[in-house]
């Protein structure tokens, strides 16, 4: 039976019928195959509903769930029986499958080269309990890299503010600033305002704090 597995949110509303998907088929008609196929919403089920059926391919669905590698966490609460289950009952000629398909989700969430072999490497040796490990260790790395993305762009945005005070030190204005520094003046109008209310006694720290509560508020504002 032809099966469409759907990733989407929405409801599947195309025909069912693969002639009837084909365009010109009232014209090429007796040249299109005609069979019905069956979608297999993946959003519908829960992961735990994916752990209860057992077997290898929920593990796929699994680890098709994930929309990044940063929701790796989500596989934190696998059962040790699920684990055990997949490595005392996957046929051997499944196991080069499974790790094949891994393969092509992992790379569409961007985990490294080294990291995917390292993971199909396990499957194929049937240690799927150290490849969910080896998920979280990823995850641990990949909230770090993050954090430390977090810091050097604070480290560069505290920069900019010190730049912007000097600048206002000698009495330019918003506009001649954001010309100096080559930065657009929706982003340094913000800093001036903050700035000035401080003056003369320009605090860095205090207006990167103040900003970035301003940009956290408009956030929520647009949500």
């Amino acid at each position: 039976m032809p099966i469409v597995y759907y990733e989407g949110t929405s409801t599947w509303s195309a025909p069912l019928n693969f002639k009837n998907r084909v365009f010109l088929s009232d014209v090429f008609g007796d040249y299109i195959p005609s069979f019905n196929y069956l979608v297999v919403p993946l959003n519908k089920y829960s992961k735990q509903d994916l752990i209860e059926k057992n077997d290898e391919l929920s593990l796929i669905f699994l680890i098709n769930q994930l929309q990044s590698s940063s929701e790796f966490h989500n596989l934190k609460d696998i059962p040790k029986e699920y684990t055990e289950h997949l490595t005392d009952n996957t046929p051997d000629y499944l196991l080069k499958i499974i790790g094949k398909v891994i393969a092509v989700l992992l790379h569409k969430l961007n985990v490294p080269d080294e990291e995917v072999y390292d993971i199909t490497d396990q499957i194929t040796r049937r240690q799927f309990s150290m490849m969910f490990d080896n998920f979280q260790a990823y995850d641990v790395q990949e909230t770090r890299r993050i954090s430390r993305e977090k810091g050097r762009l604070e480290g560069e945005q505290l920069l900019l503010i010190k730049l912007v005070i000097k600048k206002l030190e000698k009495h330019y204005s918003a506009k001649q600033i954001a010309e100096f520094l080559e930065e657009p003046l929706d982003t340094i109008q913000p800093i001036c305002d903050i700035a000035l209310r401080q003056a003369p006694y320009y605090d860095a720290d205090k207006i990167f704090e103040e900003l970035s509560t301003k940009l956290i508020n408009n956030s929520h504002y647009f949500l």
